[in-house]
């Protein structure tokens, strides 16, 4: 007798528990499968800027791919910073993202200006981007008009100027605080407001137009005021402050941190600190502008050395064009990470930074000129890389050691690859938290997931010489997760590689042989 849901007898699931009907013939059914979801190297070139700047909020981390991006959050270069020179080296030389943070004194002030109705307080504006305050003299050369708007004489609109030039025009505005078009929501917004100035309303009288107003020029417009930069005290604040900034970049995706400021010792402790902490970038800096490469190791770079150091030092300064004229001395860490950039999308992370095809563009001169001897010296002994001037190269960056004194550590490209293994690993390994224990999850860690990542790494050349089973081991296996580990809830991957090492030392053997003639009997 058969079941009344299954009148053929031909037994299997009952309709209420199948989970799809087949027809007669050829059917088709998707399902998630065996395939294990691959592994994609991480980025590697995404910089960290702490800059001094002439505009810019302060305490924020701010997101730029090109330099128009940077000059309307952060101003064009000033005489009094190195940070817009910096990220204009970083761009024309192969970068594509970085991360910038301005550091300014709590003291500094931004410009604004209150606008009234008849005699009253109606709006006050001052200096902003997208909401927040943006402190600086900067501010001053901003100028606000304030016309009746052409559609509804209840509303108004704020035109921005900035170094007489019109930037932003925002048209019928209101005061009433419940209407789409109060101006405080619009102009405040921080994904669609002004990237130039913030405004709070008071009472619901429109602002008086400013065409009446004693400070307003030809043109109606009325400049804001009172906006200062304020130095630091003394340099040691300045040192604390640039440092204090390190910590913004905690939960910000860098590969590499720089800042063209300062080379205070402290701030460089602090960087190098912060990267060995997160353990998937590292520190780009400087020596100080005046010191010769004799003196670079007993008064600058020693300090720095250790076994493993996140982070690497150049020297020496380069010389660049000022926008409208003449030429400045600059740190060459900005050009130097874009050069990293370029580097790593031409060639690959495992390629060493260096060389003739680490030229960097827009820097005329060299601070200092070096002998072979001299940079023989200062590389083995202080750790520190050099530009040079390299006749029908260009200036160049020459060499690419860390601060490591240990041999496994030694060179940029080393610490760049296993920084982005590291990461790689680490993001995309995520599907196998809350995954069952077992070694069909082992397996697939290891032959499904690491090693295609790293057999693709190794055609590509990031490892040493040799075959695959020669240069990178994956273990997963019940050797290292023991039923303890697997009880306590740990699972182990190891990953070993051998990474390429750059030729740094070139031998060239020229010598004389005797000649081929030999006299023959006659």
């Amino acid at each position: 007798m058969h079941r009344r849901d299954d009148p053929e007898g031909i037994g299997g699931p009952t309709r209420r528990t199948r989970r799809m009907s087949y027809n007669l013939g050829i059917n088709v059914v998707e399902v998630d499968g065996r395939a294990t979801p691959s592994i994609q190297p991480a980025a590697t070139s995404i910089s960290g800027f702490i800059i001094h700047a002439r505009r810019g909020v302060p305490g924020v981390v701010r997101r730029v791919t090109n330099w128009t991006q940077f000059v309307e959050q952060f101003g064009a270069h000033s005489s009094a910073a190195y940070g817009a020179y910096a990220i204009r080296g970083f761009f024309d030389n192969g970068g594509t993202t970085a991360y910038v943070t301005r550091v300014v004194r709590d003291t500094s002030v931004a410009a604004t200006r209150t606008f009234n109705a008849d005699a009253s307080a109606a709006l006050a504006v001052t200096a902003a981007y997208r909401g927040s305050d943006d402190p600086g003299a900067w501010g001053n050369n901003l100028s606000i008009r304030i016309i009746e708007n052409d559609l509804e004489s209840t509303r108004f609109d704020v035109i921005v100027r900035l170094g007489g030039q019109e930037v932003e025009v925002w048209e019928g505005l209101g005061m009433d605080e419940d209407a789409p078009h109060f101006v405080d929501d619009v102009l405040n917004d921080p994904i669609s407001g002004s990237k130039y100035i913030r405004v709070e309303a008071s009472g619901d009288d429109n602002p008086d137009e400013t065409s009446g107003h004693g400070d307003a020029d030809d043109d109606e417009f009325v400049p804001l005021q009172n906006g200062a930069d304020e130095d630091f005290a003394t340099e040691p604040s300045r040192t604390s402050a640039l440092s204090a900034a390190i910590d913004l970049f905690d939960s910000v995706d860098i590969q590499l941190l720089a800042c063209p400021e300062t080379t205070a010792a402290g701030f460089v402790e602090a960087a190098l600190t912060h990267c060995e902490f997160k353990n998937d970038r590292m520190f780009v800096g400087h020596t100080p502008e005046a010191m010769e490469a004799a003196d670079i190791r007993s008064s600058y770079s020693g300090a720095f050395q250790a076994a493993k150091v996140y982070g690497a030092l150049y020297f020496p300064w380069i010389q660049v064009a000022k926008p409208g004229g003449g030429h400045r001395w600059i740190p060459p860490t900005g050009h130097i990470l874009g050069m990293y950039a370029r580097t790593d999308r031409e060639r690959g992370v495992w390629k060493a930074p260096a060389g003739n095809a680490a030229r960097l563009n827009g820097a005329l001169d060299v601070r200092f000129s070096i002998t072979d001897t001299d940079h023989t010296h200062m590389v083995k002994g202080g750790s520190v890389n050099a530009v040079r001037f390299i006749p029908g190269q260009g200036i160049v960056v020459d060499s690419s050691r860390t601060l490591s004194t240990s041999g496994l550590w030694l060179y940029v490209n080393i610490r760049l690859l296993f920084n982005m293994v590291k990461s790689s690993l680490k993001s995309d390994l995520r599907w196998v938290v809350q995954e069952p224990n077992s070694e069909e999850l082992w397996n697939k860690i290891k032959f499904n997931s690491v090693t295609p990542f790293l057999m693709g790494l190794w055609r590509r050349g990031a490892f040493g010489p040799g075959a695959p089973e020669d240069v990178f081991t994956v273990k997963c296996d019940e050797e290292n997760n023991s039923p303890a580990d697997i009880q306590g809830g740990r699972l182990n991957v190891e990953v070993y590689f051998y990474p390429s090492r750059p030729a740094e030392t070139i031998v060239i053997t020229v010598g004389q042989q005797e000649g081929g003639g030999s006299a023959g009997e006659s």
